[in-house]
């Protein structure tokens, strides 16, 4: 089964470290990004899929995520409550925030949870608990559940760098989504505010 989603956006988060032409250079940095996840998450009590974790450096922005772990054994019916999915840090004027770790809660309304794709909400949250932005985020619910998400491994969590036009096509900007497939289906959090619906056939 291949999803849509998954066809069009997802990206290894290990792909970032390995393909500039300093490798050793990068590869280093990109450890030392990961251990900093580690830690922040660690200092805020999370579990967090270390195996998994996603790194995306650029001239405007710097942002490493993950998944909490646990999360791929989440019904899709807890949406309505709120879930937390990812842990991240961002580092990036265009973001809107402080640079920082956020916890990563998504929620949709239980009248639009089903199977297939579907609106939700990311609330991204301090270390002090604090809401300070909420993102637009796109769930694909899977009918059941597939063998692996990718490649032989439960779960997966990409980061990918988009430019997209406005409404009205007169001008472009940058945003930057992680994405997390696992067995029952795929997350899209968009970390600028940009609203994917229509790319997404809504």
């Amino acid at each position: 089964m291949r999803s849509s989603l998954v066809a069009a956006l997802l990206l290894s988060g290990s792909a970032f470290a390995g393909e500039s032409r300093y490798a050793s250079a990068a590869a280093a940095a990109c450890t030392e990004l990961k251990t900093e996840l580690a830690q922040g998450a660690k200092e805020q009590g999370l579990a967090i899929n270390e195996e998994e974790i996603g790194t995306l450096t650029s001239e405007f922005a710097t942002v490493v995520a993950t998944n909490i772990a646990g999360y791929e054994k989440v019904p899709a019916t807890d949406y309505a409550k709120g879930v937390d999915a990812a842990f991240v840090y961002i580092d990036s004027p265009e973001a809107g925030i402080p640079a920082g770790h956020y916890r990563v809660n998504v929620r949709a309304k239980p009248e639009d949870i089903k199977v297939g794709k579907y609106k939700a909400i990311a609330s991204l949250i301090d270390k002090d608990g604090k809401e300070v932005a909420q993102r637009a985020t796109v769930i694909e619910t899977f009918p059941s559940a597939v063998k692996s998400a990718r490649y032989g491994s439960p779960m997966s969590v990409g980061i990918q760098q988009q430019t997209v036009n406005d409404w009205n096509l007169t001008r472009f900007r940058k945003t930057i989504i992680v994405v997390i497939v696992h067995s029952w289906g795929v997350t899209v959090i968009d970390l600028f505010g940009t609203d994917y619906s229509s790319y997404y056939g809504f």
